[in-house]
């Protein structure tokens, strides 16, 4: 149900609330599902009287992933209803991150379902008064649910999430990985050309060489024949194929090395530092 009724004191339905519409917006590094909700004035109880609510988001039918979102508050409070049978609008916002979104999307499996639970308190007499809110439901179609994405951005942004590898894989891979993170402090202070060259490091440190021990553009071409050559033959699986990437992306990161800050600029740091992150990730040998 879309509505849920507000017992102020001794009066039941005193106030009903009916959620209207939701939309979403976009801001720096989070995002927001606004709910935007009707109040209108049943009893002469709650005529005056300034409410505050606030509560928290539930997200339904996302099988065991269901369950607690975020912390819910009124973003202009408080609400107030100056007579009998008036009418006001207020908006409930939640700020969402794009974890949370990334969430929803691998879970859902066709529109979605929020559950606001609500509390709420008023002025009585000059107390603080508790007052009853209870549940609003409201189930987005599947193409609502994408105007809402559309409208946070979220489909803007890609967003990669991996668990940090453990470094006791091997004496190398311990090499590789700690040169990887010095790549990141080196993004982080925005050494873009530095960031590559750590890079370039670690890759060549995943199989037990220097950096410029494997810098040669021939080196590269003939490894990707001789792979092509075994691949006419027989079966290729995964870690042959893994290592014709590390070889294509320690090549890329050999620029890193060039003394031209000029040259490597953010996207390229940012581009190599993902693909060997990810290259990192899965590694076997």
């Amino acid at each position: 149900m879309n509505e849920a009724w507000v017992n102020i004191g001794w009066a039941n339905n005193a106030v009903r609330l009916d959620l209207k519409k939701v939309q979403g917006s976009s801001g720096l590094g989070v995002m927001q599902l606004r709910f935007h909700v009707e109040a209108s004035c049943r009893d002469e109880v709650a005529a005056q009287k300034p409410l505050w609510f606030e509560g928290g988001l539930f997200a339904e039918g996302l099988g065991t992933s269901s369950g607690y979102v975020r912390r819910l508050v009124v973003e202009d409070s408080p609400v107030t209803l100056h007579s009998l049978a008036a009418t006001t609008n207020f908006v409930l916002v939640a700020d969402i991150d794009h974890r949370q979104l990334q969430v929803i999307e691998e879970h859902r499996t066709g529109g979605i379902k929020f559950r606001l639970q609500l509390t709420g308190t008023t002025m009585n007499d000059g107390n603080l008064e508790r007052i009853g809110v209870g549940n609003v439901e409201y189930e987005l179609t599947q193409s609502d649910w994408a105007a809402v994405l559309e409208q946070m951005q979220y489909r803007r942004l890609l967003l990669i999430e991996l668990d940090a590898p453990d470094a006791n894989r091997s004496e190398e891979f311990k090499v590789a990985l700690d040169f990887y993170r010095d790549a990141e402090k080196q993004y982080l202070k925005q050494e873009w050309r530095l960031t590559v060259e750590a890079l370039r490091q670690s890759l060549a440190a995943l199989v037990g060489k220097t950096a410029d021990e494997e810098d040669e553009a021939a080196d590269v071409e003939a490894a990707f024949k001789t792979l092509r050559r075994e691949a006419n033959k027989t079966r290729v699986g995964y870690p042959p194929r893994a290592e014709q990437v590390r070889r294509a992306l320690k090549f890329m990161c050999d620029l890193g090395a060039h003394p031209e800050t000029a040259e490597t600029v953010k996207v390229h740091a940012h581009s190599a530092l993902l693909m060997t992150g990810g290259l990192l990730h899965g590694w076997e040998r």
